[in-house]
């Protein structure tokens, strides 16, 4: 790629996080990047975005780690907020992450760091996401340059393809060394899913509070889906989409349609 791209950079661990600020130093040296990030931590926040309350914004300084802009909802008001007020176009891209803890699999309809993503395909911008998994965090800085390479290989194939608006897109880097992975695999999203429980504690002031734990449960037995691929220590692209109607089921459920008939009661 010899043409710097226009990049909307934000994540779900804050505009100070570790993920945030390696990658923002890979992409500034080959594109054009703006920050525009949450003030605090919105792991797990999903898609959720600011209603009936109101946004904040900071300008973040020399003395903050990165800059750009803060602000004070989840990933998605970032992306919003970015479109809808803060810049003056749209970038060619956003980029999401890193993201310190995978989001293969299930977890991603929890995550923040897709939501991210996710919301861009809403408007029709090109977006990746990035995550690393949590026992690979000692090698973040070697894995901001693989997503500046990955970035540069996705966007050529998909940066201007019309029929891919409502597509975004999902890599996880393993738990070891780029050097120590298998490679680069393209696969499904796995169903596998955590199966949540509650420990219950007790906090300093006496207090019952519960934490959430749970084991990865019927994991498929391929590397075509990311979750297992990614616990073999590929580095895993899944391309996502917004669009969730089952359409098997709308050929099965024609024999419901008919004029609506209101039933007085007798």
């Amino acid at each position: 790629m010899t043409t710097p791209l226009h990049i909307l950079l934000t994540n779900d661990d804050g505009y100070a996080a570790r993920g945030l600020t390696k990658l923002y130093e890979s992409l500034k040296t080959v594109h054009q990047c703006v920050v525009v990030a949450p003030m605090e931590q919105q792991s797990g926040c999903g898609h959720a975005f600011t209603y009936k309350k109101p946004l904040f914004c900071r300008t973040l300084t020399e003395q903050d780690p990165v800059p750009g802009y803060a602000i004070s909802g989840t990933p998605s008001d970032c992306v919003k907020f970015s479109f809808g007020h803060l810049l003056d176009k749209k970038p060619d891209l956003v980029v999401s992450g890193i993201n310190e803890g995978s989001n293969a699999g299930i977890a991603g309809f929890y995550s923040g760091t897709i939501a991210a993503a996710r919301e861009a395909a809403f408007w029709r911008v090109p977006a990746i996401a990035f995550s690393l998994c949590e026992r690979g965090s000692a090698y973040l800085e070697a894995y901001k340059d693989v997503a500046v390479d990955l970035i540069a290989s996705l966007y050529e194939r998909f940066g201007t393809q019309k029929n891919s608006e409502k597509v975004f897109y999902n890599v996880n880097f393993p738990p070891c060394s780029p050097e120590e992975s298998k490679g680069v695999l393209v696969c499904k999203q796995s169903l596998s899913f955590y199966n949540d429980t509650y420990e219950k504690r007790v906090s300093a002031d006496s207090k019952e509070e519960f934490w959430i734990q749970g084991d990865l449960e019927d994991l498929e037995p391929s590397n075509e889906y990311d979750a297992p691929a990614l616990e073999q220590n590929y580095i895993t692209i899944t391309p996502l989409h917004f669009d969730a109607t089952a359409y098997d089921q709308l050929s099965a459920l024609s024999d419901i349609q008919a004029p609506f008939t209101r039933r007085e009661n007798l």
